[in-house]
């Protein structure tokens, strides 16, 4: 089948009206809001951070059986230590964007990014 000029201007219109509703969406829309970390241990919040530049802190989770060292660099978050058996929250890496988290299952930490924006895109979708 052999596309017509008419096909080929209709397709050329629709890929650039495509591009222009990305860069509208994009200016609209700026940014995903103050992202948030928070740190629950059981199912109960024992603390919440902001994530922003510039800001670096380190703190240990646990008691004298276990423990998760957390470590936050400006706008990401990870566990950098652990002593869980098999060490998926420390290979999860750094998070930062909401709604990604990282979950240590032997000792139940759970370390959620929330955004401040009140619709993200993934609220949308679900």
């Amino acid at each position: 089948m052999k596309l017509t000029w008419a096909d080929k201007l209709l397709t050329a219109g629709l890929v650039v009206f495509s591009f222009l509703g990305i860069g509208a969406s994009v200016y609209l829309f700026p940014g995903s809001g103050q992202q948030q970390a928070q740190i629950s241990v059981d199912g109960k919040l024992i603390k919440t951070v902001t994530l922003r530049a510039g800001y670096r802190e380190e703190f240990r989770i646990g008691g004298p059986d276990h423990y998760n060292i957390v470590e936050i660099d400006g706008e990401k978050i990870r566990v950098r230590e652990a002593d869980c058996p098999d060490q998926v929250c420390v290979k999860t890496g750094w998070v930062r964007v909401a709604p990604q988290q990282i979950v240590c299952l032997p000792w139940r930490v759970v370390i959620k990014v929330t955004s401040s924006r009140s619709a993200d895109i993934d609220d949308i979708a679900r």
